[in-house]
């Protein structure tokens, strides 16, 4: 009735395969038990773990890792999140422009300006809201920053610039 050690047929011809099952519920198991708390790194005001936690693999992590410095206002995290806004997964860098706004660090104009070109438009909105957020305290240079970036006229760029003020954001839904 039972073959291959055991294992009833019925798993057998739905593929199941006693080895592979064992190593993924191993690897389930390793990966909750090591998977960073992020509630409770953000109540500990725990900023290196956070952004140590801005480089796990689930995607899902690094995202709650980024809102949770924004919402701490981690000035400490700049680079980081900065470094964030390269990531291959969209829901990150929007995330990471979402903080970095929060912050308001000078520091992330250029790169929140370099993410107006990003190919997913959640990303182009939530770091145009974020340069909004930030404010224009180098606003004489932030046109020739926006004309460099998207290789635009200034022209245009004050117009872009006119409208992420105005809190007009359709511009991007071109």
């Amino acid at each position: 009735m039972f073959r291959n050690k055991g294992f009833p047929p019925r798993f057998e011809k739905r593929g199941f395969q006693p080895a592979r099952s064992v190593k993924m519920f191993i690897g389930e198991i390793i990966n909750r038990l090591f998977k960073p708390n992020i509630e409770r790194l953000k109540v500990r005001w725990d900023v290196e773990g956070l952004i140590k936690a801005l480089n796990h693999r689930d995607y899902r992590i690094r995202r709650k890792a980024a809102e949770a410095l924004g919402e701490m206002k981690a000035k400490e995290a700049v680079d980081a999140l900065i470094r964030a806004l390269k990531d291959e997964n969209s829901e990150v860098r929007k995330a990471a422009a979402y903080a970095l706004g929060r912050i308001g660090d000078e520091k992330a104009v250029k790169p929140l300006v370099e993410a107006l070109k990003d190919e997913s438009i959640d990303v182009r909105l939530e770091a145009a809201k974020s340069l909004k957020e930030i404010g224009y305290k180098k606003a004489a240079e932030l046109p020739k920053i926006v004309s460099e970036v998207l290789n635009i006229s200034k022209n245009e760029a004050f117009k872009i610039l006119e409208n992420i003020r105005a809190g007009k954001f359709d511009f991007f839904k071109r």
